[in-house]
């Protein structure tokens, strides 16, 4: 999937898409607000395969300190948007 990185839209349905297709989350029950461990049911492996995921779809490396300093879904959108390049 080729994400227009500079449209703030294209990170949450990249995320959606890594939550869904990659770690299996059924994405209906989940909100910005959803907290990624006692809602999403993301474990320690789950994390892992979502910080590939993010790098490959994104293009975007998301440290496990910062992933695990998320704690909700919007947390977790906020820190990849800080760190996709405007307009490329």
């Amino acid at each position: 999937m080729n994400v227009e990185q500079s449209h703030p839209d294209s990170v949450s349905a990249a995320l959606t898409e890594i939550l869904r297709d990659d770690l299996n989350v059924d994405i209906s029950r989940v909100t910005g607000e959803s907290r990624l461990v006692d809602d999403v049911g993301l474990d320690s492996v789950a994390f892992a395969v979502g910080m590939v995921a993010i790098e490959d779809k994104l293009g975007v490396a998301v440290s496990e300190q910062e992933l695990l300093g998320c704690d909700t879904v919007g947390d977790l959108e906020n820190v990849i948007r800080a760190k996709v390049p405007v307009g490329q």
